[in-house]
């Protein structure tokens, strides 16, 4: 081999060697403001384990996938939302019920939605669990909506690791994810996919469903 050759093949690797080093710097930079973002959003919520009770008392009360409802569109509101007062006087809106995406009361989820001040602004939560035992959920979880058009967002978990598969996904200016919310508010949710440790879980929602996501996000 001669030696042009050989200086040639060093010039390609000291090359490649940078161009790694540079991807693997860029990626940490990207690894450490996506950990910064998340962990600016702090918020206090009700323990899992309470949350989980209350979460499994609206599925045996509400049962399965909720019908159309007849409503006055100016009495929307009324029928999807609350707004109530917390311990310090102040005062959020709550979805009246549960958002149960089940045909059979096994499998699905069950999400609740309410908002609260984050940096003087409105944070919207979602916060829910999928019907089936044993999912496992942490920081790389993540919920993807599709709509009607085909269109997805997808918001991250920011429920501490478990294996009762809670999460709770936050919409925030900080997050830069609001446009999750005008999605949420103004279209259709055709199906939504639930992204655990090992598991993945997909459900459509029927009519009733949509009425009742898009109504209590329009309203929230």
């Amino acid at each position: 081999m001669n030696e042009a050759y050989i200086f040639t093949l060093k010039l390609i690797n000291n090359k490649n060697l940078k161009n790694m080093k540079k991807l693997l710097f860029l990626s940490a930079i990207l690894t450490v403001i996506t950990l910064t973002v998340s962990a600016q959003v702090k918020i206090k919520q009700s323990p899992a384990a309470a949350f989980g009770k209350q979460a499994i008392s609206a599925i045996k009360s509400q049962g399965v996938q909720q019908g159309m409802k007849a409503i006055d569109p100016k009495d929307e509101c009324g029928a999807f939302v609350a707004t109530k007062k917390d311990d310090k006087g102040e005062s959020f809106t709550e979805a009246k019920e549960f958002l149960i995406v089940s045909n059979d009361g096994v499998t699905g989820f069950a999400f609740t939605a309410y908002t609260t001040t984050y940096e003087s602004k409105t944070l919207y939560v979602l916060r829910g669990l999928p019907l089936e035992a044993g999912v496992c959920v942490d920081n790389t979880t993540k919920i993807t909506f599709t709509f009607e058009d085909g269109t997805q967002v997808t918001l991250n978990n920011f429920e501490k690791e478990n294996c009762k598969g809670i999460v709770s996904l936050f919409i925030h200016d900080v997050l830069k994810n609001t446009d999750a919310y005008e999605a949420l508010k103004t279209k259709k949710v055709r199906s939504i996919k639930f992204v655990g440790i090992e598991k993945t879980i997909v459900k459509s929602l029927s009519e009733g469903n949509q009425q009742q996501l898009q109504g209590t996000f329009k309203c929230l």
